[in-house]
């Protein structure tokens, strides 16, 4: 699979940020421009910071190193296991274990015992087990199973992490970035992107936008992105504006609102065309 097209990024709805009052300062390169004073995305970033994480991607998997994709919010959860089995990797989509990576031995220990429970549970000395030991024997399995099923084959620290939201699981952004550990993660208006390796800039809140994502970062080699032709952006011309709802607030280092947005910012002309055949899509179905 290729890299997302801009219009395929914009119907996911990958190009819609936070409020323009809450745009991290260092993440003002990723926006190309402020509508209803919700900060908008250059798609046309995300596919250059996709296209580049797909090649660290590829080469990290090649050499059969571990990658670890982590995404607790509850709309992506699926999509990271999904993504993550895909592939053959581990992932943590429940909630991150504090010491993960920097107590690694510790948490080795725990899946060390998840697995043995796992195997006498299925085996036949299990029957010999009183009723209240059994009850107790499976409750213990499903705690180890809930925040651990996801890396049952991984017997060091991973190579690569992968996250689905650099905002949402901070701690585990910081325990990599002192063990040393690359990170890929996509970058909402409100992370700062130099806190990650290799940020996507994208909207962390819409499951189509992650899904669609991650599934491009662990396909094929990437290939070069489609050039949007003038056919397409006249196409889109007349098509009515776009209504962007603001997102809920999420408390960050606020910046006044006239810092954040950038005044005379030449929107690129394949995004606005993408963009717009996207909300002209929106009127023609609405009853």
């Amino acid at each position: 699979m290729a890299v997302p097209t801009l219009l395929e990024l914009a119907e996911s709805g990958a190009h819609y940020g936070h409020h323009r009052s809450f745009v991290y300062p260092k993440a003002r390169d990723f926006v190309y421009g402020v509508k209803h004073n919700v900060a908008l995305i250059n798609l046309e970033k995300t596919q250059e910071q996709l296209e580049a994480a797909q090649k660290v991607f590829d080469q990290v998997h090649g050499q059969g190193k571990a990658i670890l994709f982590v995404g607790t919010k509850r709309g992506v959860r699926d999509i990271v296991k999904d993504v993550a089995t895909s592939v053959g990797a581990s992932y943590v989509a429940e909630r991150w274990l504090g010491g993960f990576l920097t107590n690694f031995e510790t948490i080795s220990e725990n899946i060390k015992k998840m697995n043995e429970l796992d195997e006498f549970l299925a085996s036949d000395q299990s029957k010999k087990l009183s009723k209240i030991d059994r009850i107790r024997s499976v409750a213990k399995l499903k705690k180890y199973h809930r925040f651990l099923v996801g890396v049952t084959e991984l017997k060091a620290q991973p190579e690569l992490l992968i996250m689905a939201s650099a905002s949402q699981d901070k701690i585990a952004l910081r325990e990599a970035k002192s063990q040393g550990i690359p990170i890929i993660a996509l970058c909402d208006t409100d992370t700062n992107p130099e806190t990650v390796d290799y940020p996507i800039p994208a909207n962390d809140d819409a499951p189509k936008a992650v899904e669609l994502i991650l599934r491009s970062l662990v396909s094929a080699p990437a290939k070069a992105k489609p050039a949007a032709t003038e056919e397409s952006v006249a196409e889109v011309e007349t098509a009515e504006e776009v209504v962007v709802k603001p997102k809920k607030a999420v408390k960050k280092p606020a910046v006044e609102a006239e810092k954040a947005a950038k005044p005379a910012v030449k929107k690129p002309a394949a995004q606005k065309a993408a963009v717009k055949k996207v909300a002209k899509k929106a009127v023609g179905t609405k009853k």
